[in-house]
């Protein structure tokens, strides 16, 4: 099969995904921003560390965000980002005023 566009290529793909039961409801198959990637990652850090130690059960603000992409972006090869996501704590510094309990202090 030839296409004569990246986006007829795509459009068969996700044809093809959904006729395998994948379901696009939520538009998850269809052009996330880097916005959109970078709040589905902080919700998924929110829900993975929500508890009273952490986050107190406050979600991060978009600062709060920035200084883990921060992190990240410090990194300079693939394995120091795998090692820093997968492996060592990222601390970062709460800015949330609803979280009483860590404002202002570090938390990991």
């Amino acid at each position: 099969m030839v296409f004569d566009s990246e986006a007829a290529f795509e459009e068969a793909v996700i044809d093809g995904l959904k006729s395998y039961g994948w379901d696009d409801a939520g538009g998850v198959l269809r052009y996330p921003t880097e916005q959109d990637l970078i709040d589905n990652w902080a919700s998924i850090l929110y829900e993975n560390n929500k508890h009273r130690d952490c986050l107190n059960n406050v979600p991060l603000t978009p600062t709060e965000m920035q200084q883990i992409i921060e992190q990240v972006v410090a990194k300079r090869t693939p394995v120091a980002i795998n090692e820093l996501i997968n492996g060592k704590e990222i601390v970062i510094k709460r800015d949330n005023p609803d979280d009483k309990l860590h404002e202002g202090r570090d938390v990991a």
